[in-house]
């Protein structure tokens, strides 16, 4: 788990911050199993399914550990991005969950074949919490023109390609904001 100094600068963490909470949550998997009891699916996408649990958006799946240190980068530096409340790596995870996110046996991608990804029933996966926002309206993503300074900046400090497409733009607090910060080229891409 990457340290809460490294992930959050913008909020203290105190008991009801939502970041303790939530780093608190996923470090606990019965809690956090009868949480996701209550998932609501948003979204899915190559390498994981982000789901709507207890007023916060939950991604699952596959997440290099670059991905929240970039989001919550993209955050502090731009406004870009939504903060990271909390990541976890190989998060034990109740089998219901992980056949949804399971590439070959959950919601498939239309990058994907059954067969040319791996399945991952079962096992433990990784999580990231953040806050719950919205689809972007695609005529302001049309309008705004801040992802090109945000893709350069990523690309030059931590070397990853953004995928910058319309369907990877969200509205947080008012601001049209990025979302998907995975590194196609990680080397746990390949595990997927």
């Amino acid at each position: 788990m990457i340290a809460p100094s490294t992930l959050t600068t913008a909020f203290t963490l105190s008991r009801k911050s939502p970041a303790r909470r939530w780093q608190d949550i996923t470090a606990n998997p019965d809690v956090f199993a009868k949480l996701l009891r209550r998932r609501h699916l948003i979204s899915y996408g190559a390498f994981g399914v982000v789901y709507e649990v207890d007023g916060a958006a939950i991604k699952i799946g596959c997440i290099p550990d670059s991905e929240p240190v970039i989001q919550q980068w993209v955050c502090e530096q731009y406004e870009r991005a939504l903060p990271v409340w909390a990541f976890a790596s190989d998060v034990i995870l109740p089998k219901v969950v992980t056949h949804e996110v399971c590439p070959q046996h959950g919601f498939l991608s239309s990058l994907w074949t059954r067969t040319s990804v791996n399945c991952h029933c079962g096992e433990r996966l990784d999580a990231l919490a953040m806050p719950l926002a919205e689809r972007a309206d695609q005529r302001k993503v049309g309008e705004e023109d801040f992802s090109e300074k945000v893709y350069e900046a990523v690309l030059k400090k931590f070397q990853v390609s953004l995928d910058i497409h319309k369907g990877n733009f969200l509205e947080f607090n008012g601001k049209l904001t990025l979302c998907d910060f995975g590194d196609a080229n990680d080397k746990a891409v390949d595990y997927w």
